[in-house]
């Protein structure tokens, strides 16, 4: 406060002598109001100086107490720390923007979860008070509502699944075992395990061999025959009725790239660089009519870049989408 009290003193002081200057300049002459005004500038720069240097210690000092660590290597002078305020002012900027983003991702993703589960939940509680007022007298009324909701039992149980494969897969928990495998046999069990859902939508996959089919690539079996398993259901699920869905195999830059393409509604130009996000769906009404959990697309990209791979599509509205991914192979 010392400090403070001199230095106002002084700014007043020349203030003073200033005004002075101004109406005796002719009785002091030029050299005389010259001179004043020299000494009062340095009192006003170090006022100024002075002002600034208080600034920056409370500066400083509310730095340290708050990120101690940025500054336990600087000296206890202030001179020369204009750049290392700014770099910590930058850097709690980052912080708070990071913490928003964080914030409204973990908003948007229980909403998400929240609604995904409520919508099963929901039917299954109609079913089950339907069936206590009465429907469990018709043996075939009831049935078909038993039917019902144990498909929305399994639609919960496909959510979960997939939240908690998503979950291992971004905590790195999902291990992903390389070997050499023959792509053909992989394809072979993918198309034997989709035979049933794929008679009962009535539709057609086609393998088209663009290279020999004893090409051997270097991958986790069971997570590409996941990969390939989704991206085809999802083909079937998104095209008319009696469709064909291609997978075809070529190889490019010493890579193998599969394509699952399907000829059905497509995906508008705007929603493609985000078909890939977690419960982002292009038409709401039509996908949850379809079931699923959202998370499907997600979790094959999580899969496929976890091989180190990369997955892309290309669509156009009312004529289709493919879906490809590259996949190593083995060093001949």
């Amino acid at each position: 406060m010392k400090v403070l009290r001199n230095n106002l003193t002084s700014f007043v002081s020349t203030s003073l002598v200033l005004l002075i200057c101004v109406f005796y300049r002719d009785a002091l002459g030029t050299s005389g109001v010259v001179l004043i005004a020299i000494v009062a500038a340095i009192f006003l720069f170090s006022f100024e100086a002075f002002i600034r240097r208080s600034a920056l210690e409370k500066t400083v000092a509310i730095m340290k107490e708050h990120d101690p660590a940025l500054f336990k290597e600087l000296p206890e002078s202030i001179e020369g720390m204009e750049e290392e305020i700014a770099l910590w002012s930058k850097k709690q900027s980052e912080f708070l923007e990071e913490y928003k983003s964080r914030e409204q991702f973990r908003r948007e993703y229980i909403g998400n979860i929240s609604h995904e589960l409520k919508t099963p939940i929901f039917s299954i509680q109609g079913y089950i008070h339907t069936l206590l007022d009465g429907a469990m007298d018709d043996s075939k009324v009831a049935k078909r509502f038993l039917k019902r909701a144990a498909k929305s039992v399994d639609r919960m149980t496909e959510l979960v699944k997939d939240l908690e494969a998503i979950s291992r897969i971004e905590s790195g928990l999902y291990e992903i075992q390389m070997r050499p495998v023959v792509l053909r046999n992989l394809i072979e069990d993918s198309m034997d395990a989709l035979e049933s859902f794929v008679s009962k939508h009535k539709a057609t996959v086609e393998v088209v061999w663009e290279v020999n089919n004893d090409v051997v690539v270097v991958c986790d079996s069971a997570r590409i025959e996941q990969v390939l398993d989704n991206l085809i259901v999802n083909a079937i699920k998104y095209s008319p009725a009696k469709s064909t869905v291609i997978v075809a195999i070529s190889e490019k830059n010493n890579k193998i790239h599969v394509e699952v393409r399907d000829h059905g509604f497509g995906i508008p130009d705007a929603d493609l660089a985000r078909i890939f996000e977690r419960f982002y769906r292009v038409d709401k009404a039509r996908t949850r009519s379809q079931g699923g959990s959202g998370l499907g697309l997600s979790i094959v990209k999580h899969i496929v870049e976890a091989h180190g791979q990369e997955i892309s599509v290309r669509s156009k509205e009312s004529m289709g989408s493919a879906f490809t991914f590259s996949l190593a192979t083995v060093k001949r």
